[in-house]
């Protein structure tokens, strides 16, 4: 195949403009975090709690020890919901940063693999408009993804890059793979699952030389030593800090349940940047029909080559994803959400987009059939953010938070909080509730109404102390409140976010 000249270049015009183009698709998506306010769940725990001699941490006894730190550093020096822009835009430029680095890594296995040269700016293009990247460019919360991310593509790069294509051996072994293993620490102690970006360029090459195993098997050993030495010193860390690791980080080897639960997050990735309910029949309905037609494809483009090793591909390739997304099957929570999935949504990715290219033989059909499917992905991605998270999150916020400073006053010592239902937002605006993270107001999560009530009450006194010693009940539903019968007093401030939200 004919890359042309500015495939095989490290450096051209080209990719300077294509860059450019790149960057200027996340501007014109997420453009609105530059100046809109809002608080968004964890984010009101975090800004309230990482404080200068508070000794909170929400971090290390996951294992995200850098995450720790960036968090203390960042939220101690924030005061108000404002400042949280700031704690965003930080998320938002790293992104932005990494798009070079994630295009020239892709443009560099592409070119070597002699894969179709549309994938490098398509991919990106899916890249910016997948769900995770907007959770961690929206959610200060994820400020984290784009190190985690970016570094587990970088270790597995550099051991990628080191393997020699003919005699698959690995070339300046112990530089390769002291730079992997310590780029691959840096991704495991910021956000587990970023580490899966580590198998991408292996992956890339199953799907170009099926027949060239031992790369990705090298590929898949490092990447488990690198694992089992994150996991000693994970161990080792909690004892320096002599803290214990929560429930949700130990251990579980329960192989076919793993497997079983591995099929949920595979299903979501096959929905590309559409979003569905995790319980939604027609989104389960797209997965089976989009996996199984990756699968008659890859089995009838690959129809020259025997049957075993048609199949034996296909086994591998599954392997490959599931090691992908093993940070999440290795713990014993079986609990799944969108910011985990970058690293399998990409590989997702890579498979359906190579095999589209594959089959179209025509180069001016498959840039138009890219081209479409890439605008489509921009006009999904910006309706993601806008329509199901930014819109009623916002609005949720500023009026929840106008009612309160409205009807407090310092004789307030106790504030009743009325949370909304878990579909409040579905009902209302009929949009899609996807996990924690889409489509769900933020007050209905029992450990928001405390933090905060209580920070916008600190920003309308200016007085810690007072904000401080408020008592603050909360309550899911008119249901729930009308059965406690708790008693109003002119002490009292009750907050009901469904009747503030439908009726101011």
């Amino acid at each position: 195949m004919n890359l042309g000249k500015d495939s095989s270049a490290f450096l051209s015009k080209r990719d300077f403009l294509s860059v450019l183009f790149l960057i200027l698709i996340a501007v014109a998506i997420f453009y609105p975090v530059f100046y809109t306010e809002y608080l968004y769940t964890d984010e009101s725990v975090q800004l309230w709690l990482y404080k200068e001699g508070s000794g909170f941490q929400m971090f290390i006894t996951q294992g995200r020890y850098i995450t720790e730190k960036l968090f203390r550093v960042l939220f101690s020096r924030a005061t108000t919901v404002h400042d949280l822009i700031y704690i965003r835009l930080f998320s938002f430029l790293g992104w932005l940063i990494c798009i070079p680095i994630w295009y020239f890594i892709i443009k560099k296995i592409v070119t070597k693999e002699r894969l179709p040269a549309l994938l490098i700016v398509s991919s990106v293009v899916y890249l910016i408009c997948t769900p995770p990247f907007s959770i961690c460019v929206r959610w200060a919360s994820c400020l984290e993804l784009f190190i985690a991310n970016t570094a587990g593509l970088l270790s597995g790069y550099i051991l990628y890059a080191s393997i020699d294509v003919e005699s698959e051996k690995i070339g300046k072994r112990l530089v390769a793979i002291t730079g992997s293993a310590v780029l691959g620490l840096i991704s495991l102690f910021t956000y587990q699952n970023g580490f899966g970006c580590f198998l991408l360029p292996f992956l890339l090459h199953l799907v170009s030389r099926p027949n060239r195993l031992r790369k990705i098997f090298i590929g898949i050993a490092i990447s488990l030593c690198i694992y089992v030495l994150y996991y000693v010193l994970f161990k080792l860390n909690l004892r320096a800090h002599d803290i214990e690791a929560v429930e949700r980080t130990k251990i579980s080897i329960n192989i076919f349940s793993k497997i079983r639960f591995f099929f949920r997050p595979l299903a979501t990735a096959f929905h590309f940047t559409a979003l569905f309910n995790e319980k939604s029949l027609i989104g389960f309905i797209i997965y089976v029909l989009t996996f199984f037609a990756w699968i008659c494809a890859d089995f009838y483009e690959s129809r020259a080559l025997p049957l075993a090793n048609r199949v034996k591909t296909l086994i591998l390739t599954i392997f490959l994803l599931i090691v992908i997304y093993l940070p999440s099957l290795i713990v014993k929570e079986n609990y799944f959400s969108n910011r985990t999935l970058l690293a399998l949504n990409m590989a997702v990715f890579f498979l359906c987009a190579n095999m589209l290219l594959t089959a179209i033989k025509m180069g001016e059909t498959r840039t138009t059939v890219i081209a479409i499917l890439s605008f489509g992905f921009v006009l999904n991605a910006r309706y993601n953010f806008i329509q199901e998270f930014l819109n009623p999150v916002k609005t949720e916020y500023q009026k929840v938070r106008a009612s309160i400073e409205k009807n407090y006053n310092r004789a307030i010592t106790t504030v009743y909080f009325i949370r909304p239902h878990e579909d409040f937002f579905v009902k209302k605006y009929g949009i899609t509730r996807s996990w924690d993270e889409f489509g769900v107001p933020s007050n209905f999560f029992d450990w928001v109404p405390e933090f905060f009530t209580k920070q916008v009450i600190f920003e309308k006194t200016r007085n810690r102390k007072i904000a401080e010693n408020l008592i603050v009940k909360h309550w899911l539903g008119h249901e729930e409140y009308d059965k406690a019968a708790a008693s109003v007093s002119s002490n009292t401030l009750v907050v009901d976010v469904e009747q503030i939200l439908n009726h101011e």
